[in-house]
């Protein structure tokens, strides 16, 4: 069962006028932890693949530009007033399907993608994508939650799937559905607690072994997945 964009974008923006106070606060801290992984320097350029209500860009460095995209209008419009009230003059923000950019390959240092692969039609193609707008040193950093490693949540995950799309999102991905051929290779992938439902995977160029995608650890308290 596939997402579709169209009608996710009009689910989506029925979500915005609700989603910092719900889903949004239990994902806030994941979020500054991912932004945290992009090692973001003075004078660099990223792009916030989903950026939803933009409820993270004030953790952008103004050193940085901050590109927020997303294909929701409800959801852009509460990241618009963010924007203003806050005066973040270092975060613009675009309205388009991240199945199709339109922006040129190597146009970013590094690619944030939240909550977002799993709500695309193809979320390989996805990935695939930002392996093309990232430049050859960068980040990618995804957000998201993944199909289990443990068979018995697995199970649950996929028969609960149908219900998940109904509602936004994919319940039954796997991360390597993700990364598909792409040459990217996974340099660090955590979860902020043991019990946590959402990882953070931290990717680079380049070949990945051929081995099972390593399962994601937990990362201890205030300790940072990526040194130097």
């Amino acid at each position: 069962m596939q997402m579709n964009e169209s009608s996710t974008s009009r689910l989506y923006d029925l979500w915005a006028k609700i989603y910092d106070g719900s889903f949004g606060r239990l994902v806030y801290k994941h979020k500054r932890r991912a932004i945290e992984q992009l090692q973001l320097q003075a004078g660099q350029r990223v792009l916030d693949l989903g950026v939803g209500t933009g409820m993270i860009l004030a953790h952008y460095p103004a050193e940085v530009t901050a590109v927020g995209m997303d294909l929701s209008a409800g959801m852009l419009a509460k990241a618009v007033e963010k924007i203003r009230r806050l005066q973040l003059d270092h975060c613009h923000l675009v309205q388009a399907d991240a199945m199709q950019p339109p922006f040129a390959a190597g146009s970013f240092d590094h690619v944030l993608i939240s909550h977002t692969i799993s709500v695309v039609s193809d979320p390989a193609r996805l990935v695939q994508w930002a392996s093309r707008l990232v430049k050859p040193n960068g980040r990618i950093v995804v957000l998201n939650h993944f199909l289990s490693s443990n068979p018995i949540l697995a199970w649950w995950e996929r028969i609960m799937n149908p219900i998940f799309i109904k509602i936004g999102w994919r319940s039954d991905l796997s991360l390597d559905e993700c990364l598909g051929d792409v040459d990217l290779r996974i340099q660090d992938r955590f979860r902020l607690s043991a019990l946590d439902f959402w990882q953070i995977v931290v990717l680079i160029p380049g070949k990945r072994p051929d081995t099972q995608t390593p399962p994601a650890t937990e990362l201890p308290r205030g300790q940072l997945a990526i040194e130097g």
